[in-house]
């Protein structure tokens, strides 16, 4: 998981123990003085079952010189949508379909096309590995015209093949209903019909 990170993100996972709760945790008197603390509110809200834990989750970011970490309870919404994301995707198991709602969701516009980057990596890896019939399949819904030009280039590219590919328009009739247009690629990674309009 944190190869992958770092290749797509520039970000790491540690797990570690505060020092502070190191102490704690060697003194049973100063454990006991932290938990009446904490069942009292004087440290942590009470109620948030803080008190049971002695690992915690920190983000560090490469980018910079100096080190730079989260917490991993403060990272935003996109980090902790993408890394259950993430470390299911690299399962080795064959046969898996990933159903994934509005992955861009909360998530930089740059990273977009890296996560669709890494997806498509994933798709043919297995595709090697255990053939057309066993191979893994992702079905994203999205808002993103990013994701869709993103697998059209990736198309363009060679990486993936136009039937490996199946994009589809979702739009309401007037009666309310919803209609399906499928817009296939060509090797070249254009639209074969046009676009309906609107994203």
């Amino acid at each position: 998981l944190n190869k992958t990170l770092k290749e797509l993100l520039g970000l790491e996972l540690k797990v570690v123990t505060p020092k502070f709760l190191k102490e704690f945790l060697v003194s049973k008197e100063k454990y006991s003085m932290l938990r009446n603390a904490q069942r009292r509110g004087l440290m942590y809200p009470t109620g948030m079952g803080r008190y049971s834990r002695t690992k915690y989750i920190i983000i560090r970011d490469l980018k910079f010189k100096k080190s730079f970490e989260i917490h991993g309870e403060e990272i935003g919404k996109g980090p902790s949508n993408i890394l259950p994301f993430i470390a299911q995707i690299l399962s080795e198991k064959p046969s898996l379909t990933y159903i994934i709602q509005e992955l861009e969701n909360n998530w930089h516009p740059k990273y977009q096309s890296a996560i669709v980057q890494l997806i498509a990596n994933k798709m043919k890896e297995s595709q090697k590995e255990w053939g057309d019939y066993n191979n893994k399949n992702f079905i994203l819904e999205t808002h993103s015209e990013l994701f869709v030009l993103q697998v059209k280039k990736l198309v363009e590219k060679g990486i993936l093949n136009p039937e490996d590919v199946s994009i589809n328009f979702i739009s309401r009739t007037k009666e309310g209903n919803s209609t399906i247009n499928h817009i296939p690629l060509n090797s070249q990674g254009s639209f074969t019909k046009e676009w309906p309009g609107g994203f």
